[in-house]
């Protein structure tokens, strides 16, 4: 695989989580879950770069199973990811970013593996902590997703 230029970031992300886990915010996914970028039992951190984006993002599933929820600031340092904004970085890797932005949910429906999983199992092998996921739903939005966190030599 080619070496890239992984994006260095740090600041202030924000995570939805429903209220009575509010204690485990930064917990991995259980076993049985799975989503957009993590297969079951793979540890993933979703966050976003601005509060409302973060509701934005989780709006569908509090329709759903209607449970409340809340926005829960995250200090982020020294991450190493890959940015899908970046063409370059991303046909270096081999991720298709439209691909990506397919259905994890109805792919998963029909038996089949998401085409987002393998562009988090390429970023995973380039050595990113995570990846920048172009929000779908928000023009412009953008969310931080981390492969490791908390971690010998993963960010903090």
């Amino acid at each position: 695989m080619k070496a890239v230029a992984l994006r260095p970031l740090s600041g202030r992300f924000y995570r939805t989580v429903v209220i009575d886990r509010i204690a485990h915010v930064l917990d991995p996914p259980g076993p049985t879950s799975a989503g957009r970028y993590h297969r079951h039992g793979q540890p993933a951190l979703y966050t976003s770069a601005e509060p409302q984006w973060a509701i934005m993002a989780t709006a569908g599933y509090m329709r759903e199973d209607g449970r409340a929820r809340v926005v829960v600031p995250l200090e982020i340092s020294e991450a190493l990811v890959v940015d899908q904004h970046d063409e370059d970085v991303c046909l270096a890797l081999g991720i298709d970013r439209d691909r990506s932005n397919l259905s994890w949910r109805i792919a998963l429906s029909e038996g089949r593996e998401p085409p987002s999983w393998h562009g988090a199992d390429l970023a995973r092998a380039a050595g990113a902590d995570g990846i920048i996921d172009r929000s779908r739903q928000i023009p412009g939005g953008w969310h931080l997703n981390l492969f490791r966190w908390n971690a010998l030599a993963a960010p903090r």
